[in-house]
């Protein structure tokens, strides 16, 4: 195991930290590390990271920007928004290391940074979340402290923001303290904070005092609900500085998730007997979670850029064996140097029958005779007026998104009728609810894909495949650089194909869902009104959007 100083740029702040290269060869999964409330890396992650190293896993151990050895001024700034950022920025840097599995990413917080994990893991494809002893609701939070402490809180926290309005030098209140100071933590636990600073660290514990009016509007714990990779959540019963109860309730909000709880403090995880029991349980998660792998298999057609791409990632990161299939060779290479050679990558045109059934017939014997399921990705579109484009660019759209379809679904039921709990994805469009103008051939395409899935859905029962479609907005890839017209304009690209991959992924376990309809929050409330209304109010409101 070695260890070596790293930098990383995040939001042109450069911020440092450690990275702990495992023995051994091959790719391996990443620990992305940070701690909690002012917290820098010299208190006791480095104890972490030395075991985790020596049980084979990569780990990347970070400060944020304003504390411990990372650039930003001023010190000791505590932003919530500009965390996330710093987290977001460590992934990327750990993904583009040739050692390590990008598939395989590991997030690891503790106290707020365990709030930080909940929030990030489904924007950062986490391939499993630890969150230790974590802050989870910010209003339990509040609720634990006594109202003459919150007040004084508010009213320090009040200062240092108009000083920071007025450009002045932060305002700084102790991180921790007795009971009754004036501090951030003030439990009487708080006295452990500073046990965990090394003998000779000089350890900077103050904090500018306008978190203190952040701390009860930040509940992470709500974003478990949509993550779907494995999570272990920590609770200490005796914490008295993060609500052990909020703790508990945020674990079981997730699909996968795994709550332990043990008899301790807020502090005690990293020392003494307590440490090894937090550190083992979360080794023995680690094992469970990243392998072996579930033996899942799925064809994901497409599957070198855009949604097929995110797709793919998301799978592999959750175990499936991935097909991934797309018609540019150039795009698989890169796809092999990401995911690994544990997967497939076959040169695949969706229009060509002899080749599809070659490379479902490959990869199933590959795999038992069978697969698991199939994702109908690709897909052409070109917007703009119907006669300005080519006849033989409407009759691409219909021999990709119609004919490849029907042909990849065709020709994998030999193989799906042989696997348990089959299924088949298609993606649609949510321009399959109104035929939409300047993409005529496009929607109607996609209301062939629509009704091709509700028939097969009822169809395929009788043989325990499930059929489903995902209906997204538009959504910022590839195939939407190349595309023009006012209805884009007018809606707005709102998407990432992440979001709609994660999407994928939860329909993948699910048998009960026809349709799954991926938006905004914002643009659901407008389509739920539009489709309510009567027709001609409906096709005026169209033609408006589409500059007709």
């Amino acid at each position: 195991m070695d260890r070596f100083d790293i930098t990383f740029t995040s939001d042109s702040e450069t911020c440092a930290g450690w990275f702990y290269r495992a023995a051994g060869d091959g790719p391996a999964p990443c620990i992305v590390m940070a701690h909690g409330l002012a917290g820098v890396k010299e208190m006791r992650l480095d104890a972490y990271a030395d075991r985790f190293a020596a049980r084979g896993f990569h780990v990347l151990v970070f400060d944020y920007r304003h504390f411990g050895a990372s650039d930003g001024s001023p010190r000791q700034v505590l932003d919530i928004g500009e965390q996330q950022l710093d987290w977001r920025a460590a992934v990327d840097y750990a993904r583009s290391r040739s050692e390590v599995d990008s598939t395989r990413i590991v997030l690891w917080g503790s106290s707020l940074s365990g709030g930080h994990v909940m929030a990030l893991a489904k924007p950062l494809g986490a391939a499993a979340v630890i969150a230790q002893v974590p802050h989870t609701d910010g209003i339990a939070s509040l609720r634990a402290m006594s109202p003459v402490q919150s007040l004084r809180l508010s009213a320090h926290g009040l200062y240092d923001l108009t000083r920071s309005i007025l450009r002045l030098s932060p305002h700084y209140i102790p991180a921790s303290g007795e009971p009754n100071s004036l501090a951030l933590m003030t439990a009487p636990e708080a006295a452990g904070y500073l046990r965990l600073v090394p003998d000779g660290h000089d350890f900077d514990q103050r904090v500018a005092a306008r978190f203190a009016l952040r701390i009860g509007l930040y509940t992470p714990g709500r974003a478990l609900r949509e993550v779907d990779v494995p999570v272990l959540v920590q609770v200490a019963s005796r914490d008295a500085t993060t609500p052990s109860a909020a703790a508990v309730k945020a674990g079981n909000l997730a699909r996968c998730g795994v709550v332990r709880t043990y008899d301790c403090g807020h502090f005690d995880p990293y020392l003494g007997s307590t440490f090894d029991t937090f550190f083992s349980d979360q080794v023995e998660f680690l094992q469970r979670a990243l392998g072996p792998r579930q033996g899942k298999t799925v064809v994901i057609t497409g599957a070198g850029a855009g949604i097929g791409r995110a797709a793919a990632r998301r799978f592999a990161a959750t175990g499936w064996t991935v097909c991934a299939t797309d018609i540019n060779p150039s795009v698989l290479d890169e796809m092999r140097a990401e995911l690994g050679d544990e997967h497939t990558y076959a040169i695949l045109d969706v229009t060509d029958k002899a080749q599809v059934a070659r490379v479902f017939d490959e990869f199933a014997a590959a795999h038992g005779g069978s697969f698991n399921a199939l994702v109908n990705n690709a897909g052409v579109a070109f917007i703009d007026n119907f006669e300005k484009l080519s006849l033989e660019q409407h009759e691409l759209i219909t021999r990709v998104n119609v004919g490849g379809v029907l042909n990849c679904t065709y020709l994998a039921f030999p193989h799906l009728s042989e696997a348990d709990d089959a299924k088949v994805i298609n993606l649609c469009s949510l321009s399959a609810e109104y035929g939409i103008p300047s993409e005529a051939t496009y929607s109607a395409s996609k209301f062939w894909v629509r009704g091709f899935t509700e028939a097969m859905n009822i169809e395929w029962e009788r043989h325990g495949i499930h059929v489903c479609d995902i209906m997204p907005n538009f959504v910022a890839t590839p195939m939407m650089d190349a595309s023009h017209g006012q209805i884009v304009d007018s809606i707005g690209i709102n998407l990432t194909a992440d979001q709609v991959a994660a999407t994928i992924l939860r329909a993948a376990d699910d048998r009960h869902r026809v349709h799954w309809i991926v938006d905004t929050a914002k643009l659901k409330v407008v389509r739920a009104i539009t489709n309510k209304s009567p027709a001609p109010f409906r096709r005026r409101l169209i033609k408006k959007f589409a500059g007709y």
